[in-house]
């Protein structure tokens, strides 16, 4: 059944709108815009809606504009006794109206307008599913193909993509879809890349500069092989900024600071978390590692992150000799020692270092304990 929402202050045209009615064909009538848009939302979606111009509190193209924000794949058709260049060019550009129909209107003009917006709605709509379902099976096809190449990028997509995604509601992003879709096939370009510093990402291993700047070719290379694809425009786009480091000044011609779109911010944040913390290094370790290249991110993207990920990114653990621990640092394991030849705990996991206990250390450390073992701390980041 196609269902039609028809608006009109003028209840006696409604009327001539429930003549419309079949078995395959629903009506709805409403008098003013405000109850039409309640209605959109109580009753639709509706396949088409036809509504007149001249109605008081809120004219047609002012409600088919709204209408559209709640119903976008609707037919939009305004009826006109007055028609004019300036409400047609409103009508287009503010609504995106199918068609105008001057009144008073006949019942045939009305039947094959209805017949021609029905007609571009299915089609519309065949096209969309058309569009999604084969831009699904490429995106499998293209993952699929990077994980034949090397099996391990399969769980590499799992582990970053739900981060992604969290990231890109909470910062706003006003494209989801290609930054998903971009944190999917951003392991494309990998294949390109030398073993040994496929090796290297797998292991968490911190790059030199000459590997790092190969590494970061990944990015062109994944957009390059999707460049050619229909709707991924702006998956390219982000996946060949990924890499753009934030903090740049854009001086040779290039993105810095937030010219790059939000996506790529994000995807450059978690896929470089995510090979940190492949090395065994923990959420607060990664993320302190990252604070100390701040140029390369967006500050705002890794404090978004570190709520994201909670108590587990508020700390990272290093490890000092005794000898250069200092006061505030918090303990993370309890420090053994030896006095009149028994072993005895010296200090306690989470104890907080002062002043005086520091005194202590620098004093007795060396009859106590080993000064050549380093002492686990846990520090606060900075996010």
């Amino acid at each position: 059944m196609y269902k039609i929402l028809f608006v009109d202050d003028d209840v006696a045209i409604h009327l001539l709108f429930s003549r419309i009615s079949t078995e395959r064909l629903h009506i709805s009538c409403c008098s003013s815009g405000v109850d039409a848009l309640e209605a959109l939302k109580k009753d639709g979606p509706f396949h088409v809606i036809v509504s007149d111009y001249q109605m008081p509190e809120m004219d047609g193209v002012e409600f088919l504009t709204k209408a559209k924000d709640t119903s976008s794949s609707s037919v939009r058709i305004l009826l006109s006794g007055n028609a004019d260049l300036a409400m047609a060019i409103d009508a287009v550009n503010e609504c995106g109206v199918f068609r105008i129909l001057t009144k008073p209107c006949s019942l045939k003009v009305l039947k094959k307008s209805l017949r021609d917006a029905l007609e571009f709605h299915r089609l519309s709509n065949v096209e969309t599913h058309m569009t999604s379902k084969m831009t699904r099976g490429v995106i499998r096809m293209v993952s699929d193909i990077a994980a034949m190449h090397n099996p391990g990028l399969n769980s590499r997509t799992a582990r970053i993509l739900p981060l992604v995604k969290a990231l890109s509601r909470k910062m706003g992003d006003p494209d989801p879809w290609s930054t998903e879709v971009a944190a999917v096939l951003s392991s494309i370009g990998f294949i390109f890349l030398p073993d040994r510093l496929l090796e290297m990402i797998e292991t968490g291993d911190v790059f030199g500069s000459i590997d790092y700047s190969i590494y970061t070719q990944h990015t062109e290379y994944s957009a390059k092989i999707l460049s050619k694809l229909p709707y991924f425009e702006d998956v390219c786009t982000k996946l060949s900024l990924q890499e753009a480091h934030y903090m740049d000044n854009g001086g040779d011609g290039g993105f810095s600071s937030d010219e790059i779109p939000i996506g790529a911010r994000i995807l450059k944040v978690v896929s470089d978390f995510d090979r940190l913390k492949s090395g065994g290094r923990g959420a607060g370790e990664a993320l302190a590692m990252m604070n100390l290249r701040g140029k390369r991110y967006d500050p705002k993207v890794i404090k978004e992150l570190g709520n994201l990920l909670g108590a587990e990114a508020r700390y990272h653990v290093r490890e000092v000799y005794p000898l250069g621990l200092a006061e505030g640092m918090e303990l993370a394991e309890d420090v053994y020692g030896v006095v009149k030849g028994k072993k005895v705990k010296f200090l306690s996991k989470k104890q907080v270092l002062d002043s005086k206990i520091i005194d202590y250390i620098h004093r007795n450390a060396e009859n106590i304990i080993d000064i050549t073992k380093k002492i686990s701390i846990r520090e606060r980041n900075f996010i």
